[in-house]
């Protein structure tokens, strides 16, 4: 419980820091500080800081892998955050019996990560813009999720960071699969 409330506090204290970077400086690169680390064991720590969560709203969390080198040089707080924030927005947008199920692939050149979710799901027509800043999916005068339209976007520039790319699949009612893609041992 110790190292779960050690993670949470390190990502709260992200979390503040994104907020403040984003609004000092729009336009400029963020600082990053880059390490090797081993991506597949960095999703199993967010998912088990993520479980506490997850199992008050009664979610399931699942993690199967593809390949055995999943090494990249990122920065591990901001692709914890990454990772942590599509998992909570897949769990806010499920509202019955939540499953999120994480799917990590090794190829020559690269590694993806899927996070699929059985949620409300995401019109194709918003695909584009849901990674813009304070951009959030139209629901009317229906307002379940609270937010600012933050998420995405910093998720979005994490992954341009890291030399990646991220894509959605996605329909109205059918869930949400955001499959990140980044370079297999990055670049210094």
């Amino acid at each position: 419980y110790l190292e779960i409330a050690e993670n949470e506090l390190r990502r709260l204290t992200m979390l503040t820091e994104r907020v403040l970077n984003a609004s000092l400086a729009e336009n400029s690169q963020a600082i990053l500080n880059k390490e090797w680390l081993d991506f597949s064991q960095l999703a199993e720590e967010v998912v088990q800081s993520f479980k506490l969560i997850a199992d008050k709203k009664g979610a399931s969390i699942s993690i199967s892998k593809s390949g055995h080198d999943f090494k990249v040089f990122g920065d591990k707080d901001h692709l914890s955050n990454m990772l942590f924030n599509l998992l909570d927005n897949g769990l806010k947008y499920s509202p019955n019996s939540p499953s999120l199920n994480i799917t990590l692939t090794e190829s020559q050149n690269k590694i993806s990560c899927s996070i699929e979710d059985n949620g409300i799901g995401i019109p194709e027509a918003y695909h584009r813009k849901i990674f813009e800043k304070f951009f959030r999916v139209p629901t009317g005068d229906l307002h379940a999720v609270k937010g600012y339209g933050l998420g995405l976007s910093y998720v979005s520039q994490v992954i341009r960071s890291h030399n990646g790319s991220i894509t959605v699949q996605s329909k109205a009612g059918t869930g949400s699969i955001f499959t990140v893609t980044l370079p297999k041992h990055g670049k210094k």
